[in-house]
């Protein structure tokens, strides 16, 4: 009974992804064994697997529906209103002042949307959107934020692919397609059941490359601890776990782009002391994230084989040549694992 309470509590949006996600778990329960290959999709929140998913579709097909793009232009309008409360937020917090001194009555009517919890649908949203140009244009918000992005027409606007690759979902279902015979689902770190992927499994283990400095609330980690520590001990979990003994693993060090950029600036040498080599090097940074996640291999079982890619999960044509190769990859471990090559 208080289970049920509770769920009527819970967004519409964040209901609705939870029943598709046990649909799924009942389905791949049922069905798992039906498929001659399963490639598993893990990674901490963050590194990338929503957006791996939203590329499979756009690669392999089919194209989203009319239905799917309204549901993810609610999630953009959401996108805008979180987004934009926390520049106001990051804004206020270095002193900055407004240009323009009406913004502060418009950033009252922002700040106070509950955007999780609001059926966002454009005759709702284009109440925000004078409020939204006015913010954005101010000279304050630009200074927080320092890039520039036009405002769409957001009534009769409908996302293209490249907006549902960047748009962000607070709560979505289990990701899951099927292509070519090869089951592509995802395990959550949290989920407290497993299907046995002992037989025939891949896993692709997604890292978010640039967050080596971002910090965040251990869950494989007792204390305090950066996304790429996170990633690292989630990574030496799966390859302690008994279920996945058998597996491929294959690493997609992602977001690439972010860490090219990022090395530009930061110093990985404060959160890594060991780190060795040129902090501004790309080259230098890709390779000591390597050693840290083949140290972590070759310590649990140094006779598995050690698979790797750099990514961009954003980018189209990277993801389809990397996952071409992850194919490749899959068909060439199955062949030594008969003894045929």
């Amino acid at each position: 009974m208080l289970k049920k309470f509770c769920w009527s509590f819970l967004p519409k949006q964040e209901r609705v992804a939870r029943q598709r996600s046990r649909k799924i778990d009942v389905m791949l329960k049922r069905d798992v064994f039906m498929f001659p290959e399963v490639l598993l999709v893990l990674g901490n929140s963050q590194s990338g697997v929503s957006t791996f998913f939203k590329q499979m579709r756009i690669i392999t097909g089919p194209e989203f529906s009319q239905q799917e793009l309204i549901d993810f232009r609610r999630t953009i309008y959401m996108n805008i209103i979180e987004g934009l409360q926390a520049l106001v937020i990051e804004k206020n917090s270095m002193g900055i002042p407004w240009e323009n001194s009406a913004n502060e009555t418009h950033k009252m009517l922002v700040t106070s949307v509950e955007s999780w919890n609001m059926n966002l649908k454009p005759h709702t949203f284009q109440g925000f959107v004078t409020a939204i140009n006015s913010l954005w244009n101010d000279s304050g918000i630009q200074e927080a934020y320092s890039k520039i992005k036009k405002m769409h027409n957001f009534v009769s606007y409908i996302p293209c692919k490249q907006d549902i690759l960047y748009a962000r979902e607070s709560c979505r279902a289990r990701g899951y397609f099927v292509h070519r015979n090869i089951l592509i689902t995802e395990l959550r770190s949290k989920r407290k059941y497993y299907l046995s992927y002992e037989y025939e499994t891949t896993i692709l283990f997604m890292v978010a490359s640039s967050d080596f400095d971002q910090v965040t609330n251990g869950l494989y980690t007792s204390n305090e601890s950066t996304s790429l520590v996170e990633s690292l001990e989630f990574f030496k979990a799966v390859l302690c776990n008994s279920l996945f003994r058998k597996c491929t693993i294959i690493l997609f060090f992602n977001k690439t782009d972010l860490l090219a950029e990022k090395v530009q600036t930061a110093d990985i040498r404060k959160y890594f002391p060991e780190f060795q080599g040129d902090p501004h090097s790309l080259e230098d940074v890709q390779r000591f994230l390597v050693e840290c996640f083949r140290e972590r291999m070759t310590t649990v079982d140094n006779s598995r084989p050690f698979f790797y890619h750099f990514t961009t999960a954003v980018d189209t044509e990277n993801i389809r040549i990397e996952f071409d190769s992850v194919k490749k990859t899959i068909l060439r471990e199955k062949l030594k694992a008969f003894k045929l090559l």
